[in-house]
């Protein structure tokens, strides 16, 4: 079970696809840190369910193995149509297998699953989203598309389970959301995330719960992964369904869950004094991402951010080390 969403984020000049859904697993007991949310072998896209995970999680596995041995759908060449084309009919040959299942049943149980796929569309200059599902005529999975060619100024969507009206929930609490802030014919900042934590965190609804799982497309024909603070800004941080410590946590860029606003505390924007002592073989490095008065510049990438949390990582260990053997020392 599950509810995912995806939706166009238009903030000033930004314009970007976000994926999310929540962490919950069930099926007869019930897992509060399960990935739903899905990189494929290729950048430019995502893909998540809703559904049973027992039928979901084969399908997704599958498919990921054999994009990785698949060089073209991995290439650039390759269209987000025909990559769409290939998850509906891998998807369809792999339920055919399904056996030992009464008859009756048989079609409840090949679409007891369903996939939101989307990405950047670099030819046609688009973000576009799909809902793949299956379907008893066509006897395999078929696609809509649910963006629009024409008007992609609002574009949002939900998935969830028909049969606990999950989904219809989640458009009703997002429909109030816009009356309430009167931002009807808005462009969407994180509203449909909004949502999806609300619901979340509503103990009545036993089908949706833990964490919010976010990655975004950019399009720069990449996707970034996000972490979250839960279920609190003073929670604990979480990726990907799974809890961590500030310690061990994974070096990505995390949201508030109350502002929904990306939190860049663990990188100090101010280094009161950069010596050599304390950054040894890292000295020059900082030097070059801070400048002469200590404060964090503008033009540092991604990519660096990235190593210099490693730095820092490393400086307070060996400073916890140092104290911790001259307390021992002052002891004896």
């Amino acid at each position: 079970m599950t509810l995912c969403t995806a939706h166009i984020r238009q903030v000033n000049d930004t314009e970007e696809l976000v994926f999310a859904t929540d962490s919950c697993l069930t099926g007869g007991e019930k897992w509060k840190h399960g990935i739903k949310l899905f990189e494929l072998p290729r950048k430019d896209c995502l893909l998540c369910f809703a559904g049973d995970t027992f039928r979901a999680y084969p399908l997704v596995l599958n498919m990921v193995s054999s994009i990785h041995l698949d060089k073209y759908l991995q290439s650039p060449s390759a269209t987000l149509e025909e990559v769409l084309e290939f998850l509906s009919e891998q998807f369809t040959t792999l339920v055919k297998t399904i056996t030992e299942i009464d008859k009756e049943r048989i079609h409840e149980e090949r679409g007891s699953a369903q996939f939101l796929f989307g990405g950047w569309d670099w030819q046609k200059g688009l973000y576009r989203v799909w809902k793949l599902h299956y379907t008893k005529d066509a006897e395999g999975f078929v696609f809509d598309e649910l963006t629009n060619d024409n008007n992609q100024t609002i574009f949002y969507t939900f998935l969830g389970n028909a049969d606990i009206d999950v989904e219809k929930e989640a458009k009703e609490r997002f429909k109030k959301l816009l009356s309430d802030e009167d931002k009807f014919g808005k462009k969407l900042d994180m509203e449909p995330l909004r949502v999806l934590s609300s619901i979340s965190l509503d103990k009545n609804i036993r089908e949706v719960d833990g964490s919010l799982q976010i990655a975004k497309i950019y399009k720069s024909n990449r996707t970034e992964f996000f972490g979250i603070y839960w279920e609190s800004s003073k929670g604990k941080p979480c990726f990907q369904g799974r809890e961590y410590n500030e310690i061990n946590k994974p070096l990505v860029r995390y949201f508030d869950p109350d502002t929904f606003e990306i939190l860049e505390s663990d990188l100090p924007s101010k280094l009161n004094n950069i010596s050599e002592e304390d950054y040894q073989n890292d000295y020059e490095f900082i030097k070059d991402c801070y400048d002469e008065t200590g404060n964090l510049k503008e033009t540092v990438s991604e990519k660096e951010k990235h190593t210099l949390r490693l730095i820092f990582k490393d400086v307070a260990y060996r400073q916890f080390v140092k104290k911790q053997e001259d307390e021992q020392t002052v002891q004896i």
